[in-house]
């Protein structure tokens, strides 16, 4: 039987999209067996994430469109491109209705839009609104993102991981205690309160670390802070790291202290890699991080109660290493590459199933006006 293809559109190929961009390569190696295949449209231009998806066997094209309906150029050479593919759905990883629009006009194909933030998160107010006209189908990665969405119901899909099989993480007793923590260099990230919390154990004389890997514009703040606090001597910023599994390798404990988190991939991967996570309780970090059990969930924005969670961790290796494996655990039963795309597949079978609405064109074209 040929493969029905599905084509995922995301927004610029650049590093910092790449926690999307990898679940939909693992996606399309999980979903082969299930009679689709995957291909790939980025917009805003090329980069080094369609290089990993190419690389990795996905047909990949990238458009030098931001997806904006005044660049009217931009919008018919993405209209026309689809017009001459073959493509029973459209697979949509950001939000907007000049998209969805083109789309409906060029071909009658489904849509399921796949939302990955929540509002707070991409520092917008409100909920995240989507018209019947716009998607066929609303994925959320986590009940808190669905909490958000209004128009359609969502369906809740986690996303899926491999664990890693070789822990290689050789700890000494006279070791200092690693904390990391890898993320967008953002107020939304909250690690300004990781700095603190650090701060405070430090005053106990803790021999810990804290590496920090990520860019963005908080990365002069959170540096003067760091000085201010005297912690030059055990908080290093390692940049933005494009492969982050050497330095799970290098750390005991991942920390991610969010004000606002839709699910929280670098918590999964540090579970994968056998790390407990501390992380706050925004958005959808609960779902994932255990309280007690592969981790500890502590309020947002409250140096304290992390610096309280961290002490415990930082004086018992033993529970380190339990909750590690209790996080591995999860994530092979809960996070699995094979049930997200066993969960997706089944969205596209039944979408597949039904007859395409005749007036949905029309309910395209009012929506836009």
């Amino acid at each position: 039987m040929t493969p029905l293809r599905v084509l995922h559109v995301l927004t610029a190929a650049h590093a910092q999209g790449a926690s999307i961009s990898r679940v939909v390569r693992t996606l399309a190696k999980a979903i082969s067996s299930r009679g689709y295949d995957v291909s790939v449209w980025f917009l805003g231009g090329d980069g080094p994430m369609a290089d990993e998806l190419r690389a990795a066997g996905i047909g990949v094209r990238a458009f030098d469109w931001s997806g904006a309906r005044h660049d009217v150029a931009g919008a018919l050479r993405f209209r026309r491109s689809l017009q001459q593919e073959n493509v029973s759905i459209v697979h949509l990883h950001f939000g907007g209705r000049t998209v969805p629009f083109l789309v409906r006009s060029a071909r009658r194909t489904k849509i399921v839009f796949h939302a990955h933030y929540d509002g707070a998160e991409a520092g917008e107010a409100g909920p995240i609104h989507v018209r019947p006209w716009m998607a066929d189908q609303v994925l959320a990665l986590s009940r808190a993102v669905a909490t958000n969405i209004v128009g359609l119901t969502p369906r809740v899909v986690y996303y899926g991981i491999e664990p890693r099989e070789e822990i290689t993480r050789p700890r000494g007793a006279s070791q200092p205690t690693m904390l990391g923590v890898a993320s967008r260099l953002v107020p939304i990230k909250g690690i300004v309160y990781l700095v603190r919390a650090l701060a405070l154990l430090r005053r106990e004389s803790m021999d810990i670390r804290l590496e920090i890997a990520g860019a963005g514009s908080d990365q002069t703040m959170l540096r003067q802070e760091v000085r201010t606090l005297g912690l030059d001597d055990i908080v290093a910023f390692v940049g933005w790291q494009s492969d982050i599994w050497p330095w799970l390798d290098r750390w005991d404990i991942l920390v991610q202290p969010s004000l606002a988190e839709g699910f929280g991939m670098s918590a999964l991967e540090a579970m994968a890699a056998g790390l407990p996570v501390v992380a706050s309780s925004a958005g959808g970090l609960p779902e994932l991080v255990e309280d007690g059990r592969t981790g500890y969930v502590v309020p947002p924005a409250d140096p304290a109660a992390l610096a309280a969670r961290l002490r415990h961790l930082v004086l018992r290796a033993d529970l380190r290493e339990a909750m590690g494996a209790a996080g591995r655990a999860r994530v092979r039963q809960q996070f699995s590459p094979e049930r997200m795309a066993a969960e997706i597949a089944a969205v596209y079978d039944r979408l597949l199933s039904l007859r395409d609405p005749q007036a949905v064109l029309n309910q395209a074209r009012i929506g836009t006006r």
